[in-house]
């Protein structure tokens, strides 16, 4: 640039331009025009992203969330580093296909063709193996995969498993987790302060059947019960609602609510229609686990067979149980829905840097 220097109405240093020459080189002589900025703003389809640098380029607000959203996961670091726990990466590739009902991408390998190789759908299981270990308590943050829909192939979760701590103490440290993380990019320009005085209220507690209004132990009710609660039933939660009790046959891993015969000792935080995180007591018993295991096998059968897709044991975490396990809470904290609820948006495209496709978030 050459021109005088100068000064704003404001008091502010400017340079009153007289010459400008852009100094980089472009592989095309394309601009970045008005027409491209409104079309970067308003693609909402599900079609493959292939133009996001440039999306990037034009959309400050976006840049601004991608920044809202790098300030959650050190918060998030952080805090539970104060808590005790130890950050660890497990593997992305599995060789077991279990991840609840989940439908998983199968691999070919070019060395091991004769082993079954998945993307892994959680992160829970090598978590466990680690705490039989020795670990005392452990969590990772990283993507699972999802063979189920573009906006679930892959998605940032933040897994944590411990002996040190109960569900009811573990959904409290969850509790100010998410507290923190809201705090901590409070004055952002793309969060709402409405959003985080929301985010920051203390949880309310509430029960699958009091909030559904549909009895633990009646199966087909249930799964309707909990497809509501996914939708209109939690958009209309505009703070924090922690949902326990779940229903056992909705929680193939979670140890049995003693006190009752058709409740788990699980539960979800809702807000404005997101399941942002999960809290469970688990599942430490290992003849107990297989037995849940071989029960939701000849569930999941037919259904599976239709798809075509596998279904398996997680023979390794059965084993390590085997071991002898102590007493084992864990939650599950998803990333995208976090910032999503923080910054007041809905789409995968507006919180992720380079997802696969622009449609809603899974809720």
């Amino acid at each position: 640039m050459e021109g005088r220097l100068g000064r704003s109405g404001t008091g502010d240093a400017i340079v009153e331009v007289d010459t400008l020459i852009c100094v980089a080189k472009p592989h095309e002589q394309e601009s970045l025009t008005e027409d491209f900025r409104a079309g970067a703003l308003r693609r909402t389809g599900r079609s493959v992203r292939r133009d996001r640098a440039r999306e990037l380029l034009v959309d400050s607000q976006l840049r601004a969330r991608l920044k809202v959203r790098i300030r959650v996961m050190r918060s998030i670091r952080e805090s539970l580093l104060k808590f005790g726990f130890d950050e660890v990466d497990v593997p992305a590739i599995v060789s077991s296909p279990f991840a609840g009902t989940a439908n998983l991408f199968r691999l070919d390998s070019a060395d091991l063709g004769s082993v079954d190789l998945y993307l892994r759908g959680s992160l829970e299981s090598h978590l466990k193996q680690l705490v039989v270990a020795g670990f005392e308590s452990a969590y990772c943050m990283g993507p699972s995969f999802r063979n189920e829909s573009a906006e679930l192939h892959e998605f940032l979760m933040v897994e944590g498993i411990t002996s040190k701590f109960s569900q009811r103490e573990l959904i409290d440290i969850v509790e100010k987790i998410v507290q923190d993380a809201a705090l901590s990019v409070r004055g952002f320009p793309a969060v709402p302060d409405g959003n985080v005085d929301a985010l920051v209220m203390p949880w309310l507690h509430e029960t699958f059947s009091s909030t559904t209004g549909v009895s633990t132990r009646e199966e087909d009710a249930v799964k309707r019960a909990y497809g509501e609660l996914r939708g209109p039933i939690s958009d209309g939660f505009r703070s924090p609602v922690f949902v326990g009790k779940f229903p056992k046959i909705l929680s193939p891993l979670a140890k049995r609510d003693e006190s009752t015969s058709g409740d788990a000792m699980r539960g979800y935080m809702f807000f404005s229609g997101f399941r942002i995180c999960e809290v469970v007591q688990e599942q430490v018993d290992a003849e107990e686990q297989r037995a849940v295991f071989e029960s939701q096998r000849i569930a999941m059968g037919e259904h599976r067979n239709l798809k075509g897709g596998p279904w398996g044991y997680d023979g390794a975490l059965l084993e390590a149980l085997r071991l002898g396990c102590p007493p084992l809470s864990g939650f599950g904290l998803h990333v995208n829905r976090l910032v999503a609820a923080i910054t007041g948006v809905r789409r995968v495209s507006d919180v992720v840097p380079f997802p696969l496709a622009s449609g809603p978030i899974a809720r």
